[in-house]
């Protein structure tokens, strides 16, 4: 296996050293490995994040191959957090990668967070995500992101620093429903969420008490300041 500095040698050029050594001796959950949480996933693999821990209860099916990056036909019918792993080890080689088969329940998120330096919430369905951040340990970050259309947003979570997403969503109807999801927006969006975590992780959050909102249609963003 090649030396892991030549491996992120072009990452290394950028962040320094000091740095990369911190982001490769990092641990991220990610919540949800659908369209956001493939992404997120992949840009943290090839940045050489040492354990990816993903969780998530779904199966491959047809219409997650129009925007899910890291699911084939071949893959169709498996489990996405064994089809997501076993895609991810194959990148680098430098990671190592942890699954649970599971939702977001109250039981199974000090696991989850066992080792974790925060999280990455791309779920589908705001219940889940009230449980994610109600029962995540403090002082562990969370970057939520949503898309709809072709716009999303993006935010961090830390608890008793910021509000929470419960405040942010406060009213929201918690019914399951399909949305229309532009590929695009799926891949740009993850893609921001992957660097506020690399900034969560070297201590520099810059969506702290702040909302970053895309409408990729006309290349407009917009950074909300919310209030604690």
């Amino acid at each position: 296996m090649e030396n892991i500095d030549t491996v992120f040698s072009r990452n290394l050029l950028f962040f320094s050293k000091e740095k990369l050594d911190v982001i490769n001796s990092s641990c991220i959950a990610v919540a949800g490995v659908g369209g956001l949480g493939c992404v997120v996933a992949e840009i943290l693999v090839r940045l050489g994040v040492r354990e990816l821990v993903l969780v998530d209860n779904g199966f491959v099916d047809k219409p997650d191959l129009g925007r899910q990056l890291l699911y084939g036909t071949d893959d169709l019918g498996r489990k996405k957090v064994d089809a997501a792993k076993e895609k991810l080890l194959k990148a680098t080689g430098f990671s190592n990668i942890k699954t649970f088969f599971s939702d977001i329940r109250t039981d199974n998120l000090l696991e989850i967070f066992k080792d974790a330096d925060g999280a990455a919430d791309c779920l589908d369905n705001y219940e889940s995500r009230f449980i994610l951040e109600n029962y995540a340990p403090e002082n562990k970050f969370i970057v939520h992101g949503g898309v709809e259309n072709d716009f999303g947003q993006i935010t961090t979570i830390i608890k008793d620093k910021t509000p929470s997403i419960a405040d942010i969503y406060s009213g929201i109807r918690m019914k399951k429903a399909e949305i229309a999801v532009s590929t695009v927006s799926v891949f740009a969006i993850g893609s921001l969420m992957a660097q506020e975590i690399v900034n969560n992780i070297l201590g520099k959050p810059e969506l702290l008490n702040k909302m970053l909102i895309v409408e990729l249609s006309d290349f407009s963003f917009y950074k909300v300041e919310l209030s604690k």
